[in-house]
């Protein structure tokens, strides 16, 4: 086929592709913009509080109305309110004082002042690396870090608690690696083995629950038919499901 007539062939294609990419693009920056204004529609909560600063607007208006009108202005920084109902936005924020029985929040930490209800997640794995022994809250932190899209955190969190021996920590990442419950947004790729260690692992510690996956991972990896066969190609089928842990 000559060069011109190809180039004709293949213009329409191009285009086609041009614009398919373009707009996996458009997803991808909408994804991260939704993520970064999550992050900073994110308030500081402080009961019994009230706030000094100026004031952008003052209404009457319930608790959660009061919360949703700063959270959806970028230029609000905190808001407080009075048992009253009184709603008062702030476009700066000086510094907060005790009022009982009132409730603020504000965009960022008040200086000199007691920590929030939800600090950021940073400082509560901080905290948590001194204090939690046993790796249960820091399971819980890294299930709210992923939730709220902060993988960073989520990922430090469940490995600490992992360290400290936390079973459900580890039973909770196997399943990201099973072939079955692959978690492609948690971990690079699937590796059946990784899971069925794990599975085994903690059913050698008395684990139902990875005894049981374990007993359904082997069946699956044993069925050509599975869905998943792919996926058992160096599957080390007489290590995990013919009671071995050794490698």
């Amino acid at each position: 086929m000559p060069k011109s007539s190809l180039d004709q062939y293949l213009l329409p294609f191009r285009g086609r592709m041009a614009a398919v990419a373009a707009a996996m693009l458009l997803v991808t920056a909408m994804a991260a913009g939704a993520q970064e204004n999550s992050a900073a529609n994110e308030l500081f909560n402080y009961p019994d509080t009230v706030l000094n600063g100026i004031v952008s607007a003052q209404f009457s208006k319930p608790m959660d109305e009061c919360r949703k009108l700063c959270e959806a202005r970028s230029g609000c920084q905190g808001f407080d309110h009075s048992q009253k109902d009184e709603c008062r936005l702030f476009a700066s924020v000086g510094a907060g004082r005790v009022s009982v029985g009132s409730t603020a929040a504000t965009r960022s930490l008040l200086s000199n002042y007691a920590d929030p209800t939800n600090p950021p997640l940073a400082a509560r794995l901080a905290k948590l690396k001194e204090t939690d022994t046993d790796g249960h809250e820091l399971f819980d932190l890294s299930k709210e870090a992923f939730k709220r899209g902060d993988r960073g955190v989520g990922m430090q969190a469940i490995n600490l608690a992992m360290q400290r021996g936390n079973q459900g920590a580890k039973l909770e990442m196997a399943k990201w690696y099973d072939p079955r419950t692959f978690a492609p947004d948690r971990v690079d790729a699937i590796d059946s083995n990784k899971a069925a260690r794990s599975y085994f692992e903690l059913a050698l510690e008395g684990n139902a629950q990875a005894n049981s996956l374990l007993s359904s991972l082997c069946l699956d990896a044993s069925d050509a038919g599975s869905s998943h066969s792919n996926a058992y190609e160096n599957f080390l089928r007489t290590t995990y499901c013919e009671g071995s842990i050794s490698p």
